[in-house]
């Protein structure tokens, strides 16, 4: 494994820690103090609706899924996304995500990867990612940077993201 790739797992790891220790506290405060937190982080520097594409139950209480969405990073740079997680059912409603996927210019000249990990309780959820990417252009500020989240989810599986960088 090459330095960068330690560097993110790491910091995957730190931050899968933490949720977990989150989660022991019921999603109704995680969520109450990622709104009163999201307003210190000043303005989410990406906004972006997708939807769960395809949906298959592995295990007991064990279900994959993959996505695509679409949207805008840092007020004008035009994105796509697409990826997969894994999402495990603790009980009372509350699930414990991780996945990975890959982020696009709206052109396809520039790609960063990301993994991420994630709370929910059916209709809200937050969560960070760690990004990587080898790109010189308008994404290279994503190379080694974390990312926390909040976003909410309809029944049919579509979703709304706001995503800030943790500094």
């Amino acid at each position: 494994m090459n330095k960068k790739g330690f560097t993110i797992s790491i910091i995957t790891g730190i931050v899968a820690v933490m949720l977990l220790l989150i989660v022991g506290t019921g999603a109704t405060s995680i969520l109450r103090t990622t709104h009163a937190q999201s307003e210190t982080l000043g303005e989410p520097i990406f906004v972006e609706k997708g939807a769960d594409t395809i949906q298959r139950e592995t295990g007991d209480n064990i279900t994959h899924y993959t996505f695509t969405s679409n949207g805008t990073m840092k007020g004008n740079i035009e994105y796509s996304k697409a990826g997969e997680y894994v999402s495990v059912s603790k009980g009372n409603n509350l699930t414990f995500d991780k996945g990975q996927g890959v982020i696009k210019t709206k052109d396809g000249s520039e790609t960063a990867n990301y993994t991420f990990i994630e709370v929910g309780n059916g209709t809200a959820y937050q969560g960070a990612s760690a990004y990587s990417t080898n790109s010189t252009g308008k994404l290279s500020f994503l190379n080694n940077i974390l990312i926390i989240f909040k976003g909410g989810q309809d029944e049919n599986g579509n979703y709304a993201l706001e995503q800030w960088h943790w500094k």
